[in-house]
């Protein structure tokens, strides 16, 4: 929000260097280019919505999973955004019965992120996620947390595509577990396709990879220049 006092500035976060950080102006000052500004999970959104999986379409989630969780939305063709991005990494999920981890959010402790995110998987297991591949316990108590989350997400946006990627996602082994919980969270609620015979086609990674991010990340700036350019502020 352009119009809020901290508007480029990175405000709560986990990773604690950068809480309170001064992002955008001091790219600003020391470039001297137009600069877009959005949060990672938003760039990899706007990447997929007019580049990947969820081209033609007017609305998609695309969520990440790795050092943190974070999702974000584009509804009727535009980045949802109200107070704040969303911050769909901090819900409130059912624990496993069996789960006794108490949760790596700083904030939270065993909220989504707490319990499902990269760090979370190491703290719990002793060894990071790319470690535990062959280990069936791990992805099917992974899926279990993410499809919770997803089941929130249609529910409340009704995304057109649902698009997973972050370094915990390269574990192709976990979709499986998505699609066997999703369906049984939602319990025949929406009569959709998209959430039975042809959830493998709703729920996907991202088409554009690891470049999600930077190709959204591109747009931004190139919107931040037409947008410099049409108000005349453009230096040489």
């Amino acid at each position: 929000d352009k119009t809020n006092k901290t508007y480029g500035t990175i405000t709560a976060t986990p990773k604690a260097g950068w809480r309170h950080y001064p992002f955008l102006q001091t790219v600003k000052n020391e470039m001297k280019i137009p600069v877009g500004f959005n949060t990672d999970v938003n760039a990899a959104a706007l990447g997929e919505f007019l580049f990947g999986e969820a081209k033609d379409l007017d609305s998609c989630l695309y969520m990440t999973i790795g050092t943190g969780i974070g999702a974000g939305a584009i509804v009727e063709g535009r980045l949802l955004q109200g107070l704040s991005h969303p911050e769909m990494g901090h819900i409130y999920i059912r624990r496993h019965p069996d789960d006794v981890y108490q949760g790596k959010c700083p904030y939270h402790k065993d909220c989504f992120e707490g319990l499902a995110s990269g760090p979370a998987i190491e703290a719990r297991w002793g060894k990071k996620a790319a470690d535990l591949a062959h280990i069936n316990q791990v992805w099917e108590l992974e899926g279990y947390y993410i499809a919770q989350a997803l089941a929130q997400y249609i529910l409340i946006l009704a995304p057109k595509k649902i698009i997973l990627g972050g370094g915990v996602m390269n574990q192709k082994q976990v979709f499986p577990y998505i699609y066997q919980y999703v369906p049984k969270i939602m319990n025949s609620y929406l009569n959709f396709s998209e959430l039975s015979e042809s959830i493998n086609s709703y729920i996907v990674p991202p088409r554009l990879g690891r470049n999600a991010g930077i190709i959204g990340t591109l747009v931004l700036a190139d919107q931040a220049l037409q947008a410099e350019t049409a108000s005349g502020e453009v230096r040489s």
